[in-house]
């Protein structure tokens, strides 16, 4: 899908109070209708996957997790226009992707709308300009004709914001994530080329951010909700992540995957070459008390940590997971 960045990209964004389902499900419509206009996103029949920000199992008010009713909203709309299967997908950091999809709030998706709840799978090399080794990304992506990007807007204590670029770096599976973490050896414009990479392997169809009921502070997991009270959606994850980190005055350097990106040339990073849509006055949008990470820390992590990580998953996934099931 790389046709559809473009020199001048259009973002829309709107304002809202809530997470008011019809609302909602109208931003999800007007959406697909704006960026449809260089040809359908999706097709009669199409395999579509959808990937959320669940990266931990909390309830949605942690704001940790992509909002459930977003979810619910994209589902619907892709039901009416005659997709064929959808299924959503992540690699949380502990805990399996269902237990972490229930207490999210997805658990009623299948009955409701017939989505399919599925873990990544077939791990594939994925080959990078920095030559980074062992990055791998879900194989299993390849069976679908979309895919739909759908972050959290969340402050992040490493990369100071986690957007639309940053949220498919969920597709590299399990313990790959933190390995990857080490080895661009504390370089963070080096992650974020890595992470350029990815999004380019990616393409997604649509991405949709949910940042009504934002985190800021010690994100990824750490932080407190804002209200931001906007939903952004684009086709240039660029251009995205552009106009949201105007918004909260934080500066392309600083966002190291917006960096990377215009390092990499990829995608629009120009404000003057963007064009906002719905809520045209980016400046009525700005705030100046998005509190970003107070301590930033190293994008690599403590081997003792990636251990402590690895024996609680393992508890999760393994152990406390299999007993709740026996009762």
């Amino acid at each position: 899908m790389e046709w559809r960045l473009s020199v001048n990209p259009k973002i829309l964004v709107r304002k809202f109070d809530a997470y008011h389902p019809g609302h909602i499900e109208g931003f999800v419509r007007e959406s697909v209708g704006l960026f449809s206009s260089r040809g359908p996103l999706f097709s009669s029949g199409d395999k579509v996957l959808l990937k959320p920000n669940l990266l931990r199992g909390f309830a949605p008010e942690r704001c940790v997790t992509t909002h459930p009713a977003v979810i619910d909203a994209v589902c619907r709309v892709l039901k009416d226009l005659g997709v064929g299967q959808v299924d959503l997908s992540d690699s949380p950091a502990i805990g399996s992707l269902k237990a972490v999809a229930n207490s999210a709030g997805y658990g009623d998706l299948g009955k409701r709308y017939g989505v399919r709840i599925v873990p990544l799978t077939d791990p594939v090399p994925l080959v990078t300009e920095e030559n980074i080794a062992h990055l791998k990304i879900a194989g299993s992506i390849r069976e679908y004709d979309s895919t739909i990007n759908l972050p959290k807007f969340k402050a992040h204590c490493q990369m100071t914001l986690t957007l639309a670029i940053k949220n498919l770096f969920g597709l590299v599976i399990g313990k790959r994530k933190p390995v990857l973490h080490c080895l661009v050896k504390n370089d963070k414009v080096t992650f974020g080329k890595m992470l350029i990479d990815i999004a380019k392997h990616v393409a997604p169809s649509l991405t949709i951010v949910d940042g009504i009921s934002a985190m800021q502070g010690n994100g990824p997991i750490n932080g407190t909700p804002y209200p931001l009270g906007l939903l952004a959606a684009g086709t240039d994850m660029t251009a995205l992540d552009r106009v949201l980190a105007e918004i909260v005055d934080v500066p392309v350097d600083k966002v190291y995957a917006l960096e990377a990106a215009r390092i990499r040339q990829y995608g629009q990073w120009d404000l003057q070459h963007i064009e906002c849509v719905g809520e045209t006055d980016l400046d009525s949008l700005k705030v100046s008390d998005f509190k970003l990470a107070k301590y930033p820390v190293d994008i690599s992590f403590n081997p003792f940590r990636l251990v402590k990580s690895f024996l609680k998953q393992f508890y999760e996934v393994g152990i406390k997971e299999k007993l709740a099931g026996s009762n």
